[in-house]
């Protein structure tokens, strides 16, 4: 999308009374609605920072499509968020502590057509239980473990997760 989709989504209204800046362009918002959705936003806007008085404030350390498209979220017209971003969201959303964008994205993963194993790797990642269930729904009674062991996705997932993965393929095996 261009910027000045964005642009547009994030203008200056009656309604907004803070601006984050992303490389250089500025995304105007509600401090009260962020600061209701996630906690690094209420310590941001409503602590002792000295970004509390600051006219505009500076995030740092990412991509300006993804975190527009992430604050979107918690507002009226959200943006929607495809299966390549979704990751880089996920991952915006547990550091700008925004538990419902998590949950949102857990059902909108599930819909998607990636990889089962990828969304039992990102479920694991992000602490995104439907998503794994859904991920490990989708193997076959016949499925051999030994398929997938070799993968890096595999070999990524915690402990934990493999064991609900072994559990639910001999749960299959029944």
């Amino acid at each position: 999308m261009s910027f000045e989709f964005y642009e547009k989504a994030f203008a200056k209204s009656d309604k907004t009374d803070a601006i984050l800046v992303v490389d250089g362009k500025k995304l105007h918002v509600n401090k009260a609605i962020l600061s209701y959705h996630s906690d690094y936003f209420d310590k941001l806007f409503n602590s002792a920072f000295r970004e509390k008085s600051m006219e505009e404030i500076e995030i740092k350390d990412v991509e300006f499509e993804d975190f527009a498209t992430l604050l979107s979220l918690v507002h009226s017209a959200p943006i929607k968020p495809t299966k390549q971003n979704a990751e880089n969201i996920l991952e915006l959303a547990e550091r700008f502590l925004i538990s419902c964008v998590k949950q949102y994205l857990e059902c909108f993963l599930k819909q998607t057509n990636i990889d089962r194993l990828e969304k039992i790797r990102i479920g694991d990642k992000y602490q995104l239980d439907d998503l794994i269930q859904n991920g490990l729904n989708q193997y076959p009674s016949d499925w051999k473990i030994s398929i997938t062991e070799g993968t890096l996705a595999y070999k990524t997932i915690s402990d934990k997760t493999k064991i609900k993965f072994l559990t639910h393929l001999l749960k299959l095996k029944e």
